[in-house]
């Protein structure tokens, strides 16, 4: 291996605004299973990505209700929204808002860019400004989108070099991807391909870039359809654990990312289809099948993960279909209810269910303070208003 200049190290001492800190901090102490001044078994960070205002609600409700730690991510496609179509806009309207929040929080957080792509100009800036107004960023530049095949392991250490050369000093942790996944996250984030990590390659991958955060390629999908109808996702746990071995040997603090880890809960599925028989007017002949249709991972499959380094766990999808699930619902009760936020209500209500289920399941609970409910009890149902939920589960 030729010689090269020694990444920085991240910035460890910054102090970001009340109860933000690094995604690295956090998924860190998940690696090392600390909760309070205890130390037991690996547990992950579900990374919620927020596309709303009301998603970030929801996500503060269900960490302050469970003491969990928190990681809220932000696509360029959610910073458009956010900024009325300029996602550095997007940048500063969402940061804020998180920031206001986590003030007044008794937990802590992590604010996050997901996918930032280094390798086009308007790539750039977004990466640029997130590192400005966020605490952590990906620095994804394993594809090249323009000719659909993976970048070359020397332009993808080069590009996120450049990313790591300018967060860490800040104290702002960079999460690298090698490898490609394939299937769509949202419009600005797809791939028709799929390659998985080479452990010859990662080595130097990390060696070369300095990420303590990297989203390795073992067989997750992005998107609803992570498969045939009926069939489980299938993910290489032995890789996993083989990649696990190169980073332990070269740097311990290494943290592995989920992308496509979204679960697609059952009941959420039979809620919709439900409402959509109820709303009539063909409405379950037209879209019934397309929703029996979607297929997530099995949890079994990220709990897997979870021992083999995996500390950060990404959602999307799930949390979408938590949302439209319950919006149909609404829809059904009150088709003709002015009154928006009742909408948002019941739609955020049904968020934080979702987003309370996945940290139990992921064991973040209990990291920052007692949870405020029986986390055995619990029970995500969306035909149960959230606050009866929590009540049921004490």
């Amino acid at each position: 291996m030729q010689s090269f200049n020694h990444p920085p190290q991240l910035n460890t001492s910054r102090r970001f605004s009340d109860n933000l800190t690094s995604a690295h901090a956090l998924t860190l102490k998940a690696k090392q299973g600390q909760k309070g001044n205890s130390q037991g078994k690996p547990y992950a960070l579900p990374a919620f990505n927020i596309t709303t205002i009301q998603g970030i609600n929801a996500a503060f409700d269900a960490f302050e209700t469970l003491g969990a730690s928190g990681l809220l991510a932000v696509s360029n496609s959610a910073l458009k929204h956010f900024g009325g179509g300029d996602p550095l806009t997007g940048l500063e309207v969402a940061a804020e808002y998180i920031a206001s929040r986590a003030k007044r929080s008794s937990i802590q957080v992590a604010t996050h860019l997901d996918h930032g792509d280094y390798t086009t100009e308007a790539g750039r800036k977004v990466v640029q400004g997130a590192v400005q107004h966020l605490t952590s960023v990906m620095a994804d530049n394993s594809t090249d989108h323009a000719n659909k095949c993976g970048r070359s392991l020397e332009e993808n250490i080069g590009y996120t070099r450049e990313v790591v050369n300018m967060a860490h000093p800040l104290g702002v942790s960079v999460e690298g991807e090698l490898g490609v996944l394939a299937g769509e996250e949202d419009e600005d984030t797809k791939s028709e391909i799929s390659t998985y990590t080479q452990p010859d390659e990662f080595e130097q991958f990390i060696t070369e870039t300095g990420v303590l955060m990297i989203a390795p390629t073992i067989g997750t999908m992005h998107g609803p359809n992570k498969g045939k109808p009926g069939t489980k996702v299938k993910l290489n746990i032995e890789l996993a654990h083989e990649l696990l071995k190169i980073a332990d040997r070269v740097q311990p603090e290494t943290i592995f990312v989920a992308h496509g880890a979204s679960t697609l809960y059952s009941q959420v599925v039979e809620h919709a289809v439900e409402q959509l028989e109820n709303l009539g007017a063909g409405m379950a002949e037209k879209y019934g099948q397309t929703w029996k249709n979607y297929v997530g991972t099995d949890w079994e499959q990220i709990q897997g993960l979870i021992g083999a380094g995996f500390a950060k766990i990404n959602t999307d999808t799930e949390n979408r279909q938590t949302f439209l699930s319950a919006l149909l619902g609404a829809v059904h009760e009150n088709a003709a209810k002015i009154d928006i936020r009742w909408y948002d209500k019941k739609t955020t209500d049904a968020l934080t269910q979702s987003y309370l289920i996945k940290c139990i399941m992921a064991d973040n609970y209990g990291v920052w303070h007692e949870p405020k409910l029986n986390v055995e009890k619990f029970k995500f149902d969306l035909h149960v208003s959230l606050a009866d939920a929590i009540n049921n589960a004490h």
